[in-house]
């Protein structure tokens, strides 16, 4: 703001000094010519005189709001921060509206609650507890997303031309998805008595509960997601390019190799695979024709359980268990195959009444989240035979 203000003074302090010159410029050639000014001089003095007016009062108005901007903005600093935390605390124990002060807080609809602090630390807590939301590419917005999808009826094609040679006429082809974003509740149920605790510290506690909850919808969300229909994100599992097995209740080493090559030589870079730990259990044990296990372990601290065939694993709870007609493990680039779209705000809000009976508090958080595959060649999904 104070940039632009400055800019805004300069230019009009500018222009005032080049009316000033003019006026003077035509006052010297009257005085050289020993005459009076022309009716169109005596015109465009007056003009002159009145514009110069209106820039000098323009400017003083200018510098007493400036005056006053800086004298609020030095105010609101001699005013003491808060933390997020205490201002949750202030929620959850009852203070009304007017406890909030500005900018802490963006009070909603039926009492509910934004902060962009804590929406940040609820999500970077999901992306370290659902190890998936990482492996996707997720765009933060309001409001519905479309989505190019790459496939191999509909993408966008080119030609190589020669010198001189004209473009091609035919037409990219390509058809586009509405992702829309739906909302997963969880609610962190507080007693009268923790509340009476002066102590007790509301802020981990939800950020304890929510953030486990919300990574385990997000991790089922972006997976196993049944659809638009039902109100939650298309999941992986319903996309990518299809690989059955033979069998119905067992994954040999020869069905690895087979996946690990079944993808397109683009996505290698960024491959990897995604399995339950019951599979992982079965599949660590195969041998290639040499002896040597196909699994390598790794240390956890990297996210990763280890690596199959050099790509790393990626254990999720959210994958089905080996068995007839199930899809047990994925492989490929999910950040290229897979778009999730979510809001940038959790929103808090309290559930008093419900709660009354048990002498309780309920804090229900809301996360939006949409998602849906965008590229089925990007990575294969495994399905056991029927």
């Amino acid at each position: 703001m104070n940039g632009s203000t400055n800019e805004s003074t300069k230019g009009l302090s500018e222009k005032r000094g080049e009316l000033i010159e003019e006026l003077e410029t035509l006052m010297k050639r009257s005085n050289e010519e020993q005459r009076a000014y022309t009716e169109e001089e005596t015109a465009r003095a007056n003009k002159i005189t009145e514009e110069v007016q209106a820039i000098d009062e323009t400017l003083r108005q200018q510098q007493e709001q400036r005056a006053a901007v800086l004298a609020n903005a030095a105010m609101e600093k001699n005013v003491e921060e808060r933390s997020y935390g205490a201002v949750i605390n202030d929620f959850v124990r009852g203070n009304s509206a007017p406890e909030f002060r500005a900018n802490e807080t963006t009070l909603g609809a039926n009492s509910s609650v934004k902060m962009q602090e804590f929406s940040d630390d609820i999500i970077k807590s999901v992306q370290e507890l659902a190890g998936i939301a990482n492996e996707v590419t997720t765009v933060v917005a309001t409001g519905t997303y479309k989505q190019i999808l790459q496939s191999d009826t509909y993408k966008v094609t080119g030609s190589w031309v020669a010198e001189k040679a004209p473009f091609g006429t035919a037409e990219s082809r390509w058809t586009t998805k509405t992702i829309d974003k739906y909302k997963y509740g969880s609610v962190s149920v507080i007693t009268l008595e923790m509340l009476n605790e002066a102590a007790f510290d509301v802020l981990p506690e939800i950020m304890g509960q929510f953030g486990l909850d919300f990574a385990y919808g997000t991790e089922s969300g972006i997976i196993a997601g049944t659809g638009d229909a039902n109100g939650q994100p298309t999941g992986l599992l319903s996309g990518g390019t299809a690989k059955t097995l033979a069998s119905k209740i067992a994954i040999s080493a020869d069905d690895i190799v087979n996946v690990f090559h079944s993808l397109k030589a683009p996505y290698y870079p960024n491959a990897k695979w995604i399995m339950n730990n019951n599979t992982l259990c079965a599949v660590r044990k195969l041998k290639d024709s040499t002896g040597n296990y196909l699994f390598h372990q790794n240390e956890l601290s990297t996210g990763y359980a280890g690596t199959i065939l050099g790509k790393p694993v990626l254990i999720s709870e959210c994958m089905p268990d080996i068995g007839e007609g199930a899809k047990p493990v994925m492989f490929g680039d999910f950040k290229r195959g897979y778009k999730a779209v979510r809001n940038p705000d959790i929103t808090l809000s309290l559930l008093r009444e419900l709660y009354a009976g048990i002498g309780a508090i309920g804090v229900q958080g809301i996360l939006w989240l949409g998602g849906a595959p965008v590229n089925n060649e990007a990575y294969t999904t495994v399905a056991m035979a029927e």
